[in-house]
């Protein structure tokens, strides 16, 4: 009987072992999230001195901004030029795993955060509400992690890499985390490429 119980108890500790193996393996899609929050991506061509970024939370949802300065753009009472800007917030859901360095999800929500007026002037600056560039239309977004293969990416997606990540359509994988608006061709990225690739 003694021996019963430990081989019950040996079992029953195996089980719990396989039990703990098997989670660690099978990642919820949804907890990509997770091992993103707090991770920032930037919607830039590297010319001129305008951007896009927003920073990604454990639950899909993220904050962001948009801003464009013009500089030579003055009149009266805005000596120091002219700055488009537009604040939001918004949320991602329905992510599917395509593959095992991309995903596919759904922009649910997008909300821009309301001025007082479209435009207003502040220390001989004007500023002029916008729309948040890049995230304005389109729904379909695809999300790549950094083993992804480049050839395996649009030339549209890349394009944007060029002048943001110093993306090379000549690298073997992308090197830094991807989001891609389909619907628009816009490509946002996490950091610098490596110049190892």
């Amino acid at each position: 009987t003694e021996t019963e119980a430990e081989t019950e108890t040996e079992e029953t500790e195996n089980s719990e072992e396989v039990t703990e193996e098997t989670e660690t393996e099978n990642v919820d899609e949804d907890d990509i999230f997770a091992q993103l929050a707090e991770e920032s991506f930037m919607f830039t061509s590297g010319a001129g001195a305008w951007a896009t970024s927003i920073t990604l939370n454990r639950d899909g949802s993220f904050e962001g901004s948009y801003h464009d300065s013009d500089m030579g753009f003055i009149g009266e009472g805005y000596p120091h030029g002219t700055v488009y800007i537009c604040k939001f917030s918004g949320a991602f859901d329905n992510i599917q795993q395509i593959d095992d360095n991309t995903y596919a999800m759904t922009l649910k929500e997008i909300t821009t955060e309301s001025t007082e007026s479209k435009e207003w002037i502040t220390d001989g600056v004007r500023y002029i509400a916008s729309e948040p560039y890049g995230l304005e239309s389109g729904k379909e977004f695809l999300f790549y992690t950094p083993q992804t293969s480049v050839k395996n990416l649009t030339e549209e997606f890349i394009g944007w890499g060029y002048g943001s990540v110093g993306l090379d359509s000549s690298q073997k994988t992308l090197d830094c985390y991807g989001l891609y608006n389909k619907g628009m061709g816009y490509g946002f990225f996490s950091s610098e490429s490596s110049p190892e690739n």
